[in-house]
């Protein structure tokens, strides 16, 4: 056997006790060995390793089946922490997670109005803060991913169609804040880290093939597929705000906005409510607050923005054929509208499909820059890069972090 077989086979080893660490810990050696099927003589080099290496430390004992005790293990949480970052146009929110995936530090302000370089250079230093209150050392933050609005460009780093937020376009985003940050940083689409965050801890648990789409101000969509998020070639795959759905499809604004977000945006809403209303609204949740109230130009309102979605969804059945579709945003998690969107489906889709809200409502996107950001630490340090294939996340709580 050659050293590289040799190195492959002790990485391998190590990913296989790693991944029962991070999923059932406390446990001892000895079951250790029997779930991972490696041998006593095997079990106990690697565990060695990532005790040496301070991966993995004592949990405590635990009693045999004839009386003799046994040491547990479990991952050292906080031999390493993950940071994710959720931007918005008007607040930016930071987490760090410990090695189990476990919230430990949060923190939101708003958003610098000034936008482009301000913004990166406040992301970094609420990072920073956030980090230096909760005791957590700068050189065991080994993972950051960013979550924002917008089209992130692979080829130039550049962030466009991000609403509220200036100047982004013309950088390289990832880069800059690799500089700030001292490591590389990964940045995603807001929706597709909601996406991620419904995978994980909220209401795509256990699902291959599902969609996250949010519907506010603005709509988005994210998707998994075969178990993986779907980028596209230049970053734009789920931008559904161009779906050519409703009256407007070849005007400029369509072009520019998308004709399914000029039909289900905030400002569509609001539009076609005032076509039907008796009164005058000002924002969609006036037009919540008419519906609640029973006012016959609200329900038809709603209706018509829930039979549009309804289309939206028979399209994306058409071509990607999903297990679950989670409603999100600020419009999409409203019962009034994923009900009326569940009558709507069977007149335009002869199939069932599985609708429902959102678990993790307008935390989903900082969930899912903290799994990503966790599961990109867990391949870095216990992962195998010659082979395909990731460490699971382990099914770490993951409810806001005291302030």
């Amino acid at each position: 056997m050659n050293s590289d077989h040799l190195s492959l086979v002790r990485q391998y080893s190590r990913r296989m006790v790693a991944e029962v660490l991070l999923n059932q810990a406390p446990i001892s050696r000895a079951d250790l060995a029997r779930v991972t099927g490696l041998s006593k003589q095997t079990m106990s080099q690697v565990i060695g390793e990532l005790e040496a290496g301070g991966w993995v430390r004592h949990a405590g004992t635990s009693k045999g089946n004839v009386g003799r005790s046994a040491v547990t293990y479990e991952i050292a949480d906080d031999a390493a922490f993950s940071l994710g970052i959720d931007l918005g146009g008007t607040k930016v929110t930071a987490a760090y997670a410990n090695l189990i995936g476990q919230i430990v530090a949060e923190d939101t302000e708003p958003t610098d109005a000034r936008g482009g370089r301000h913004v990166l250079e406040q992301i970094h230093a609420l990072a920073m803060r956030l980090a230096a209150s909760a005791g957590i050392e700068t050189r065991r933050i080994e993972s950051v991913v960013l979550g924002m609005p917008g089209v992130i460009d692979p080829r130039t780093g550049g962030v466009t169609l991000v609403p509220n937020i200036d100047g982004l376009a013309d950088l390289n985003v990832p880069a800059l804040l690799g500089l700030l940050f001292g490591q590389p940083v990964q940045v995603e689409n807001d929706v597709n880290l909601g996406m991620l965050g419904e995978a994980w801890q909220g209401s795509a648990q256990g699902c291959e093939n599902a969609g996250f789409m949010a519907l506010g101000t603005g709509v988005g969509l994210g998707l998994i597929i075969n178990g993986k998020l779907v980028r596209g070639a230049t970053g734009a795959a789920g931008e559904i705000a161009y779906l050519p759905l409703g009256g407007e499809t070849t005007t400029k604004t369509a072009l520019d906005v998308g004709s399914f977000e000029l039909e289900v945006g905030s400002v569509g809403i609001v539009r076609r409510y005032r076509t039907k209303g008796r009164d005058e609204v000002a924002t969609v949740r006036d037009v919540f607050q008419r519906l609640e109230q029973g006012d016959p130009g609200a329900e038809a309102a709603i209706d018509e923005t829930a039979h549009v979605v309804a289309l939206a969804i028979t399209a994306l059945q058409a071509i990607v054929d999903l297990e679950r579709i989670i409603l999100g945003g600020s419009i999409g998690v409203r019962p009034e509208l994923v009900q009326r969107v569940r009558k709507a489906l069977p007149t335009v889709l002869a199939r069932p499909v599985h609708v429902t809200a959102s678990d993790l409502g307008s935390r989903a996107s900082l969930v899912g820059a903290v799994s990503s950001a966790v599961h990109r630490l867990h391949n870095q340090r216990f992962g195998i890069a010659a082979l395909p294939g990731d460490l699971s996340l382990p099914n770490a709580q993951l409810a806001k972090a005291a302030e």
